[in-house]
């Protein structure tokens, strides 16, 4: 079958009935809208819950309870193996995860899961830590660092950078990072 050969089933699609047309087509003079009333008139509308007049059903049933979505709080999600492409001793915040492309739109603040492994040592800045990621963190080399942010601010990330950048900005850390070693390297040969 192709698609210019796709057909309705017969009787799927009926002509519109032609209302008002005389008696003997069964719906002439009041056109299938019985006698008088609201419904007959033309420009009729009427609310969903509305009952007639009686009491509707959403204001007969009783209010209980508290909802907590206008202050829900959303929470960019990532886990340990989508860390895993950063150089070893680069720094993670949520800048460089926003360049990268692994958080986007608006959220409250970014929590890092236990999801996966992580063989190299990074400084991870978060707003949220569970508990397995920040053990598995820490037993790799590196930081969990907690980010404090004041109430009610939403951050939004940036939009993702082109893998060039993101090369050129670790490509930058790790230099950082091994000139500092150089440094600690340098001032230790200089105390023995």
């Amino acid at each position: 079958m192709k698609l210019h050969e796709v057909r309705n089933k017969s009787g799927a699609r009926r002509p519109r009935k032609r209302v008002g047309r005389g008696r003997s087509s069964g719906t002439g003079k009041t056109s299938g809208r019985g006698h008088k009333g609201a419904k007959s008139r033309s420009g009729y509308k009427h609310k969903a819950a509305f009952e007639g007049g009686q009491m509707p059903l959403v204001r007969r049933i009783p209010k209980r309870g508290f909802s907590n979505y206008p202050f829900r709080k959303a929470w960019a999600e990532l886990n340990l193996s989508q860390l895993e492409r950063f150089a070893a001793g680069s720094t993670v915040d949520p800048e460089v995860l926003a360049k990268c492309g692994l958080v986007k739109g608006r959220f409250d603040g970014i929590v890092i899961l236990g999801g996966g492994e992580l063989e190299v040592a990074l400084t991870v800045k978060a707003h949220r830590f569970s508990k397995s990621a920040a053990a598995k963190i820490e037993a790799a080399g590196g930081k969990a660092e907690v980010i404090h942010v004041a109430a009610g601010k939403a951050e939004v990330a940036e939009p993702p950078a082109s893998k060039a950048e993101v090369v050129e900005v670790v490509a930058d850390e790790a230099e950082v990072v091994a000139d500092e070693a150089e440094v600690v390297a340098d001032e230790d040969e200089a105390t023995e």
